[in-house]
């Protein structure tokens, strides 16, 4: 095809532009940028104009068919009247009147949609016409194709025509030889070198000339037979050839395509610009919302560390606090409690766990209040803290810094101190000290029990040895009652002073699981108070990730389209025209 190498230039600076046109569309939907790009894409389409000259019945009809291997210009089609005939690509063949001497026809062919043709009726014929196909069309045109007849190539009506067209225009300019198989190779020759001399006596300059056969020319495209052989001897190879370099090295498409390629060069580098501020911004975005959450737990781990005192502050308490108890469970764990009845020590049993929690929420609560207070202080010190570091890049409505019933702040200190109370409630339930100390007093009750029936033994055996025995009897009964009663009083102390002991143990050892569940606990209030605005910076953050790895993948679209800009550019390099 003619201009292949133009049109497939042509066709991939389209190619990037439309890529550049959406990529600008959705990258930042800028109005202005993809107006100028649709217009230099549709820029891109304006058709090859190529106006077609000579004399009644040269053969401009068949010299076009044949050029582009279909009948596009054939009775039928083109009117019989004097008139100058411009087709044009449509989907249906029509023709419209435009001027009493023009004539548009729409062919669909498809290389009409790259190629407009001006046929022009016999320069001998169309006197009336020349000042407005020279004026009108020959500028415009990108190649002005003379065609003469190899049986009269002396027409004068062609050569004056020629000396309407302005010497500006002459450089696109072809002369045409056609009919050249109803003569011989040595006349062809003798004409054409007559010719190049007339034309640079006339005009002082040659133009090139092609002799062809547009009959073997059309037959070779159109009828399969013998294609090569015919080709070869229409001459239209040659013709072909420098068709093509004309249309591939025209200076002002060239021009154009260059225009086209350095306009959308500017666009891309402006995009290029914003897409690295924008890649910059988010990266920049990212860094601080992972210096944020960096923080964040930084910030609960100094938490933590204030609240250490209050955690070994508590432990002294509860040392103290087992003294008493100690005391307590000395009282209560002695012979005279074990030997009360049953309805007098049901009080006493239930009174250690109760005591303990008491004595130690009085000696901690306030303690734990303050630290309450702490939680919640840092709390608004790192609210107060994002708000000024990251106000303008996160969505921090959710935060508020308000002292009321509704504050945040204020409901965690009441959930902070509600839940130090309950782990010791259920430290001290742990413990189980009334539980502990049940058993004993039952052990205890019962020897203790024991001890006015062996009293009332003794008795009767010491009655009984005086009566039967003598005094050696009563004797020897009364030390061994006596040695039961001290038996069983020594049994029922025994047991007593054995769960003292492993109460004091108990609650001593306990010391550390107290340090231990409330660390857990004030841990995980302090962490559940700070993970109230992980509900900000993760969401912030995951969005960060996205986005960024988004504009990574604009960044390497717009830089592979900078390089195929770039090779463009390269291959874009317009020609110098000969003067």
């Amino acid at each position: 095809m003619i201009g292949d190498e133009y049109f497939e230039l042509r066709s991939r600076l389209g190619a990037r532009l439309v890529a550049l046109r959406e990529l600008v569309h959705d990258l930042t939907g800028e109005a202005e940028a993809c107006a100028i790009l649709d217009n230099l894409i549709s820029g891109l389409r304006d058709p090859f104009v190529f106006v077609v000259v000579g004399e009644v019945n040269v053969g401009k009809s068949t010299f076009l068919n044949a050029l582009f291997g279909q009948e596009f210009s054939r009775t039928g089609v083109v009117p019989t009247t004097d008139k100058i005939v411009f087709f044009k690509y449509g989907p249906v063949q029509t023709t419209t009147s435009l001027t009493p001497t023009l004539d548009e026809v729409q062919v669909p062919a498809e290389f009409l949609r790259d190629f407009h043709i001006v046929d022009t009726p016999g320069t001998n014929s169309i006197e009336n016409e020349h000042q407005q196909i020279t004026e009108r069309f020959v500028p415009n045109a990108d190649l002005v194709i003379f065609a003469f007849s190899a049986i009269n190539p002396w027409g004068a009506s062609a050569w004056q025509f020629l000396d309407k067209v302005h010497r500006q225009w002459m450089r696109n300019v072809v002369f045409v030889l056609g009919q050249c198989d109803l003569r011989s190779p040595e006349e062809i020759q003798v004409i054409i070198d007559y010719m190049a001399q007339l034309s640079k006596q006339r005009f002082g300059r040659e133009f090139p000339l092609f002799a062809v056969s547009a009959k073997k020319a059309y037959l070779a495209r159109s009828s399969g037979v013998d294609r090569d052989r015919l080709m070869a001897e229409s001459g239209f190879a040659k013709l072909e050839e420098h068709i093509s370099q004309t249309v591939t090295t025209n200076v002002s498409r060239l021009t154009k395509l260059a225009s086209a390629q350095r306009y959308g060069r500017q666009i891309l580098d402006q995009l290029d610009q914003r897409v690295r501020a924008t890649a910059v911004a988010a990266e920049r975005k990212r860094q601080l919302i992972e210096q944020l959450q960096g923080e964040r737990a930084l910030q609960g781990e100094r938490t933590l560390n204030r609240l250490a005192p209050a955690l070994e502050a508590t432990e002294m308490d509860y040392r103290a606090s087992t003294g008493k108890i100690a005391q307590m469970s000395e009282e209560l764990l002695s012979l005279k409690v074990a030997t009360r009845d049953d309805s007098a020590d049901e009080r006493g049993l239930e009174s250690l766990d109760h005591r303990l929690f008491q004595d130690m929420m009085m000696r901690v609560g306030e303690r734990w209040r303050q630290a309450a207070s702490v939680v919640e202080e840092d709390h608004r010190q790192f609210t107060r803290y994002l708000h000024s570091q990251a106000s303008t890049e996160i969505h921090l409505a959710p935060l508020n810094e308000r002292r009321d019933i509704d504050d945040p702040a204020v409901e965690m200190r009441r959930r902070f101190v509600a839940r130090i109370e309950s782990t010791l409630r259920r430290f001290v339930i742990g413990l189980k000290l009334d539980v502990a100390v049940e058993p004993a007093l039952i052990k205890a009750r019962s020897w203790a029990k024991m001890i006015p029936t062996v009293f009332s033994l003794a008795m009767i055996a010491t009655g009984l040895a005086w009566w039967f025995g003598g005094l050696v009897p009563v004797l020897l009964s009364l030390i061994v009652g006596g040695l039961l009663m001290l038996l069983t009083w020594f049994l029922a102390r025994a047991s007593l002073i054995k769960t003292q002991r492993e109460l004091k143990e108990k609650l001593h050892s306990a010391s550390s699981q107290l340090t231990g569940m409330l660390a857990e606990q004030i841990k995980e209030d302090t962490e559940h108070t700070f993970s109230r605005f992980l509900d900000i910076l993760i969401p912030a953050g995951e969005e960060a990730l996205i986005r960024e790895a988004q504009l990574v993948q604009q960044t390497e679209m717009v830089a592979n389209l900078r390089e195929s800009f770039d090779l463009l550019e390269r291959e874009l390099q317009v020609p110098v025209p000969k003067a």
